[in-house]
């Protein structure tokens, strides 16, 4: 029988706590990688507001390269368990599509690129709740996937589907993502700088 004036502390398990933790430090040291989609993002972003509409083709090719990259990155980072893993499978999948049916899929690259924005929030949500809540970095995991999946329903409706439309919709998504993943790297950069010393000193 328990006193109700003093509660008890929740007692959590040790591996439970243990996988959270890890998780949070594996994307610290992970940090790079969002540093390197930003990076390739942007200039998608920029060279797809200037693209000429007679070459779209070429430019969702470029699409499914950042794409793939994306998957490789995520599946290289995780590997392919768990729903971080299938948001990394998603990508490569979409990114294929792509790169091997431009022209049969332009219509649909709304549809593709949203739901490419839908996985990546979904994930980082996940992620987020996978996360301890004292993690300085739990609350940037969830706002970024929030912003991924407004992202992604701004995509699915997109008002146009022209290939000027299209070209707009590119860009807006990929100058979006680069400043979500330049976001997370300088965060993800940070707590690997509090990481380091931690792991040196055990």
């Amino acid at each position: 029988m328990t006193d109700p004036n003093n509660p008890q502390p929740e007692i959590l398990e040790a591996h439970s706590m243990d996988s959270r933790d890890a998780l949070g430090d594996q994307l610290a040291n992970l940090w790079w990688t969002f540093l390197l989609r930003g990076l390739l993002a942007g200039a998608l972003g920029i060279a797809a507001l200037f693209w000429p509409t007679g070459s779209i083709a070429l430019l969702l090719r470029l699409v499914g390269v950042l794409l793939v990259l994306d998957g490789g990155l995520t599946l290289l980072g995780f590997g392919r368990r768990g729903l971080i893993g299938g948001v990394g499978v998603g990508a490569l999948l979409i990114g294929l599509v792509l790169l091997i049916w431009p022209e049969g899929v332009a219509r649909l690259t709304f549809f593709l690129l949203g739901a490419w924005a839908l996985i990546v929030g979904i994930g980082a949500l996940m992620a987020w709740r996978q996360m301890p809540e004292r993690n300085p970095d739990a609350g940037t995991v969830r706002n970024s996937g929030i912003v991924a999946l407004i992202i992604g329903l701004v995509l699915l409706f997109w008002p146009g589907s022209g290939m000027v439309a299209l070209g707009w919709a590119i860009a807006f998504s990929a100058l979006a993502f680069s400043a979500v993943m330049f976001f997370l790297a300088a965060r993800f950069k940070r707590a690997h700088d509090r990481v380091a010393p931690r792991v040196v000193n055990r």
